[in-house]
């Protein structure tokens, strides 16, 4: 079978999936790109057609603009743009291309109608289904404030259900007319409910879920809880979460109450939760530890009932946390500095090979084993020069790592609420004077900071270079993988 091609010029001037590039601006430049980058002249040799390639040549060039690969420092605008061009060159394109164009589409208001009639040509799915609504496996609409309707979201999530794996809702056009196809979306592993204003049944959302065994990673709205009383001891969460986002105006009931989750939760996030104070805290703390779940990852944000120093104990709660991401509004250095989870003779078996505890004391700068010989007398008393292997081992012994602390914390992200002023609350020498020098977080190879706490400005550079400096080394030191990254970044 022949494959017909077309000349890229007239290829551009025909656009396949219009909800991709502004129709205007397309009539007017001739080109299917935005007006960011400059059109594509004709080419020298109109008449000349662009050859055929193999299926497997494209599939090659189409990976590098894949939703999916995140190895290249390209935004999802751009993607978009390119793979609406790439669709446009002939059929054969346009067949590789739309299965990763519809993949996880970027809608925003100039847009979203376009798409939704795409993927809805009709109101009844009876009469009319389109079959690029089996492409859809992400669907996110956080940049949608007042386009579309309720009914329309409920219709996406109707034609998306089969295979939709991630959604994150709108903030003003998802309500309970969209639980019915929720409920359906059996492949969904994330949903993100975050940015809902609307205040609806949380019991109802809780029964909606429930049933979505697919589900890892939830986030409620930051409406819930608003003219809801909620006993968590009758929620019953998703089977298989593994990430769970509280936020809006639960109250003190909620935190003081008895949770039932499941024993796979590693991440909990506590943001945008105005009525969550001190008490809400401990008491939601004695709760986690003691449930069956091992928090790996702690989240906190813009909780203005909480005092400025009211988070220093989380690693005295959960030395084992491996990352923290918490706004300095409720933090002080002192959160590096646990006074609970030190090591002694009842926790050594937490070290791993290579790690030693050290007290702190200057007595403990030489080691037994290190004056000791293989017969146990001390080198003083020995007349004969220790041996190759002796000092081998010796050698060895000094470079052992030495820890005063079981924490192991080996990511903080420091972000900023805005509710207080926060410019020298924590600085790099902070943390890394607790990291380095007190050994009280010694696994730490990564800090990601907020840009509005100013560590790259004039005054902090040197000290922020010393903390990234001492972190790859770390990093180097306990064999972090070369896929992860370390030192200091910013954020915002």
């Amino acid at each position: 079978m022949s494959h017909r091609a077309v000349p890229l010029h007239v290829a551009y001037a025909k656009a396949p999936h219009g909800w991709t590039a502004d129709a205007e601006k397309k009539s007017r430049a001739g080109v299917g790109e935005s007006t960011t980058t400059t059109p594509l002249d004709s080419p020298r040799h109109p008449d000349k057609a662009y050859s055929h390639l193999p299926d497997e040549i494209l599939l090659e060039i189409i990976s590098y603009l894949d939703p999916k690969n995140f190895v290249y420092d390209y935004g999802k605008a751009e993607k978009q743009r390119d793979l609406h061009a790439f669709s446009l060159v002939n059929s054969q394109w346009n067949a590789i291309a739309t299965p990763v164009l519809y993949f996880s589409p970027r809608l925003e208001g100039s847009n979203y109608d376009k798409f939704t009639r795409t993927i809805c040509p009709s109101i009844n799915l009876n009469v009319r289904k389109s079959p690029l609504s089996s492409y859809v496996r992400e669907l996110d609409l956080s940049l949608l404030v007042h386009q579309g309707s309720k009914s329309t979201t409920a219709r996406l999530l109707g034609r998306t259900k089969e295979r939709l794996q991630k959604f994150t809702a709108p903030q003003a056009s998802f309500s309970l007319n969209c639980y019915p196809a929720l409920s359906k979306c059996h492949a969904l592993k994330e949903l993100n409910l975050s940015l809902v204003s609307e205040i609806s049944s949380m019991k109802t959302l809780f029964e909606v879920t429930a049933g979505l065994e697919s589900l890892e990673d939830f986030d409620l709205p930051r409406s819930s809880g608003f003219g809801n009383n909620i006993n968590p001891a009758t929620i019953k969460w998703p089977p298989n979460l593994r990430s769970l986002g509280l936020s809006g105006g639960l109250n003190s009931q909620f935190w003081t109450g008895q949770f039932h989750l499941p024993n796979h939760l590693v991440v909990i996030s506590v943001t945008h939760c105005p009525k969550f104070d001190d008490d809400c805290l401990h008491a939601f703390f004695d709760t986690l530890i003691s449930s069956d779940c091992h928090i790996q990852h702690l989240a906190f944000a813009h909780l203005p009932l909480l005092q400025s120093d009211s988070l220093d104990c989380v690693l005295d709660y959960f030395p084992f946390l491996l990352t923290l991401d918490v706004s300095v509004d409720y933090v002080t250095p002192e959160v590096l500095n646990p006074p609970g989870p030190r090591i002694d003779s009842s926790n050594i078996e937490c070290l791993s090979d290579g790690e030693e505890y050290y007290s702190g004391h200057d007595e403990d700068e030489t080691q037994p084993e290190m004056l000791n010989g293989p017969d146990g007398h001390g080198w003083a008393a020995s007349t004969s020069a220790p041996s190759a292997g002796d000092l081998i081992q010796r050698k060895q012994q000094k470079k052992r790592r030495r820890l005063r602390s079981i924490v192991k914390l080996d990511t903080l992200e420091l972000s900023d609420s805005g509710e207080r002023d926060n410019t020298e609350k924590i600085e790099p020498l902070d943390v890394l004077m607790y990291a380095d020098d007190y050994g009280m977080v010694p696994r730490l190879v990564r800090v990601a900071v907020a840009r509005s706490l100013n560590w790259t400005g004039e005054k902090l550079e040197g000290d922020c270079d010393a903390l990234d400096d001492w972190l790859m080394e770390n990093a180097r030191a306990r064999n972090t993988p070369d896929d992860d990254w370390s030192g200091v970044r910013t954020f915002g």
